[in-house]
């Protein structure tokens, strides 16, 4: 048995080093003129808004930033993102339902880092509605969840969508077909044998994909649960109704999320990534879904790539939609998110319409 198994690991070693020929690049070194274009262009300082104030007074809520920091067309108030705020505190609590007068959560994470979340004061009484996908369409389900004393109460209902980005069977899936073909190859002619050898061979592709490919991979099994959350915001929006989007760090599911509507709201390039980069300097986990838990092989994801915000990575994203789609309202439109609907959004949350904040 032995002898089979070198002999075995000779073949696909000769098979891996024919067919695979020089190793993916890490992104640091392949930096093309168009993304050094869209970089030279990035300014990181966010603009002042009267909501800016507020990020500041919180305690337990990390990651947290109104969209129109970086984008005038946006009214401030309408729309925010953060990292996951189930741990808030009272003021932060008060904060984001009174001040900010937040009654929307679109919560991005998977079922498994909601069933890590402690009991919260801050969605106890929350409405909830999940998003169920049949084939390629993603609709939500309403659950009755608000206690009935709190019916009365003179807080506009809390309401949370459950949309899950990052699901365990669709990713691997992604990552077969888009890692090299003589990869995928050499990690299941492993799998009965070493399946550690196998998985090995795949997380090497993966840490050299970095963020960006995670990014492509999230367009390409996530486009209906992305127009569903869409079509939240929008929803809200048209009523008057602020709303907070997040994944557990705020980072790469919410940073995709929010690269998209602010494509929509007619944010430049620059002013994506400048919204971006902005986790860098609060962020240094790694959150995949809880898939970085779930399974061990992922524990060799290289922390240096997945835990950070590079504005570069931004740029690449921005890069891949425009090559692969013709840009971020063409990828919307093939997710089924119409330029109709797109219009509606900006419009929704357009700076020309008043929107007060209670500061």
């Amino acid at each position: 048995m032995g002898q089979v198994l070198s002999a075995m690991q000779a073949y696909t070693n000769v098979i891996w080093t024919v067919f695979t020929g020089p190793p993916r690049p890490a992104l640091a070194g392949v930096v093309s003129p168009k993304i050094k274009a869209l970089m030279d262009g990035y300014k990181g300082a966010p603009l002042q808004v009267p909501t800016s104030a507020c990020f500041k007074q919180l305690q337990k809520v990390k990651n947290m930033r109104d969209l129109a920091e970086v984008c005038p067309n946006i009214a401030p108030g309408r729309i925010l993102r953060s990292a996951c705020p189930t741990a808030a505190s009272e003021q932060d609590i008060d904060i984001i339902r009174h001040k900010l007068g937040i009654s929307h959560l679109v919560d991005l994470r998977s079922e498994f880092e909601r069933s890590e979340d402690p009991a919260s004061p801050l969605v106890e009484d929350a409405e909830l509605r999940v998003s169920k996908r049949q084939g390629s369409i993603a609709q939500m389900e309403r659950f009755e969840k608000r206690d009935k004393q709190h019916q009365d109460s003179a807080d506009a209902p809390l309401i949370i969508h459950h949309l899950s980005l990052l699901e365990r069977s669709r990713y691997y899936k992604a990552i077969l077909l888009k890692i090299p073909f003589a990869t995928s190859a050499y990690a299941l002619a492993w799998m009965p044998f070493n399946p550690s050898k196998g998985k090995s061979a795949i997380m090497a592709e993966v840490n050299r994909g970095g963020l960006p490919m995670l990014y492509e991979i999230l367009l390409e099994i996530a486009g209906p649960e992305l127009k569903c959350a869409l079509e939240v915001i929008t929803e809200a929006a048209e009523a008057g109704q602020p709303l907070l989007f997040f994944c557990r760090v705020g980072k790469d599911r919410t940073g995709v999320l929010a690269a998209l509507i602010l494509s929509c709201c007619g944010a430049k390039p620059e002013e994506i990534i400048a919204d971006y980069h902005r986790s860098d300097s609060v962020v240094s986990e790694i959150a995949l879904g809880g898939l970085e838990k779930e399974d061990k092989e992922l524990h060799q994801l290289d922390r240096a790539v997945f835990s950070k915000a590079p504005a570069e990575v931004m740029a690449a994203t921005l890069t891949h939609l425009d090559e692969m789609y013709g840009g971020p309202l063409h990828y919307l439109e093939s997710i089924g998110f119409s330029r109709e609907q797109q219009q509606r959004l900006a419009q929704a949350v357009s700076a020309t319409r008043d929107h007060k904040v209670n500061l």
